[in-house]
């Protein structure tokens, strides 16, 4: 245990001193500013108005805050992880008392925690600080966005939204040579996690959302939206079913993952 607490310690110290690392600890705080603060403001300026445009804008947002907290983690994770590939760190990791698995699992662990801390400021925040700027018309009735979520949906999103880290991480990892292919990777993957999105549109308000399901997020994501707008589709399921389907299939992606990390890693 004691060899782990010394690399958390590494770890946070690496964060402090690297930009890029920095970033975990900002990017909640920045989201929650724009989606919370900036991006009210600027429709109050703008949207003349209409309320359609600022209906839609504010969903497009709270969506973008949903997505963002865990990938940008996961990204990020990715780069440190393709850092010690660059360096040839994995290979002295192995012949360590730590070994290669153990160091994967470990970074993957923290970093999920971050996630949650991310989720739960931009969410917790939003819902928290800035529940008076999420009034919106949807289907010709004003809803007070946020108010529709209670703690324990904020909590369970975040334990579970939070569990696309190691996928999102040991894909880029895998994949891509260097830094440079990894930030390629990391922009079409951010355009990925925004299908969800076209939950909004009314053509996937039936059973057709389902098609979306290859997306992990959406099975956050999803949930979040019918609380928030009041759903009572048919087709819908249960807050938890979402929850605990989205669960299983991230957990069954970081490990298939996990694997081939190791296995690209030239690591047994």
């Amino acid at each position: 245990m004691k060899k782990y607490w010394g690399l958390l310690k590494y770890e946070f110290k690496t964060m402090l001193k690297d930009s890029m690392n920095s970033i975990m600890l900002f990017f909640p705080f920045i989201m929650l500013f724009i989606c919370g603060f900036l991006l009210p403001a600027i429709l109050e300026k703008t949207a003349g108005g209409n309320e359609n445009a600022t209906t839609i804008t504010l969903l497009i947002g709270f969506v973008m805050a949903l997505s963002m907290g865990s990938y940008i983690m996961g990204a990020l994770l990715g780069f440190s992880l393709l850092e010690n590939k660059d360096e040839n760190t994995l290979q002295n990791i192995a012949a360590s008392p730590i070994t290669v698995s153990g160091y994967a699992s470990f970074k993957i662990v923290y970093t999920y925690v971050m996630a949650i801390f991310s989720n739960l400021i931009m969410v917790g925040g939003l819902k928290l600080l800035a529940s008076d700027a999420y009034e919106v018309v949807y289907g010709g009735v004003t809803i007070r966005l946020l108010d529709q979520l209670s703690w324990g949906n904020v909590v369970v999103f975040t334990l579970v939204s939070s569990l696309i880290v190691p996928t999102i991480a040991l894909v880029i990892a895998s994949i891509a040579k260097n830094k440079i292919e990894g930030f390629a990777f990391m922009k079409s993957g951010g355009l990925l996690i925004m299908i969800p999105m076209l939950a909004l549109l009314n053509v996937f308000k039936d059973g057709k959302q389902y098609i979306l399901g290859f997306t992990p997020n959406f099975w956050v994501i999803k949930p979040l939206l019918n609380q928030v707008l009041a759903s009572n589709e048919t087709s819908d399921l249960p807050y938890w079913a979402y929850m605990v389907i989205g669960a299983g299939y991230m957990i069954m992606l970081g490990a298939i993952t996990l694997k081939l990390f190791l296995k690209r890693a030239h690591i047994n």
